[in-house]
């Protein structure tokens, strides 16, 4: 998964973390009861995503920003619209090496008019609001694939397989990848549905 290679900040380094980006949020979070996690991104070159989340609050508060060394802060906004403007500003680059932790980045922090699209590669992956039994579980298990990349277009836009949880139930869908980062979800084809998923908790 993208998260897990996220490193936590010490409270000093967080203190001033939170006061470099909150001038650019919606809503000022507070220095004293959040954290910050840090997480490089190959994709776009010498910047870094920094992620602020209160977990004194039900749901969580969570506010992302991408940024680098120089001081250069750019909110993301829940939209793809934030991201396709970062892709341009940046600019992304884009690689075999690359592309499928893009993919993970971008279904991660931009949700739609009706929810988020969670990427799933194990059954693992799944925020469940209740454990299914253990046939259900290793049933759901063999439905499931990791980002797989499927063919290359001649205009370098890359399509892969991709799993997605979308409320309550399991898709697969291909995701088409353009080189300069514009992401489209195409032929979505439901696996399941009714799966005991938890509600998305990030609180916007």
């Amino acid at each position: 998964m993208f998260k897990d290679a996220f490193i936590k900040l010490d409270a000093d380094k967080s203190a001033k973390m939170i006061a470099l980006i909150n001038p650019f949020l919606d809503t000022a979070m507070d220095v004293q009861k959040t954290s910050v996690m840090i997480h490089d991104l190959s994709f776009y070159k010498g910047y870094f995503l920094a992620e602020l989340a209160r977990h004194d609050m039900n749901p969580p508060m969570v506010r992302v920003a991408v940024c680098d060394k120089a001081g250069n802060i750019f909110a993301l906004n829940w939209t793809n619209e934030i991201i396709f403007a970062l892709n341009k500003k940046v600019p992304i680059e884009l690689n075999d090496n690359n592309v499928i932790d893009y993919i993970r980045f971008f279904f991660t922090y931009v949700k739609g008019s009706h929810g988020r699209f969670v990427i799933i590669e194990s059954v693992d992956d799944i925020d469940w609001r209740e454990e299914p039994a253990p046939a259900g579980r290793k049933a759901l298990a063999k439905m499931i694939e990791p980002i797989t990349l499927k063919s290359r277009e001649p205009d370098g836009t890359l399509i892969f397989k991709v799993c997605i949880v979308f409320k309550d139930s399991l898709f697969g869908a291909q995701v088409h990848v353009k080189p300069d980062g514009h992401i489209s979800m195409k032929d979505e084809e439901l696996i399941v549905e009714d799966i005991p998923v938890a509600d998305d908790l990030f609180g916007l």
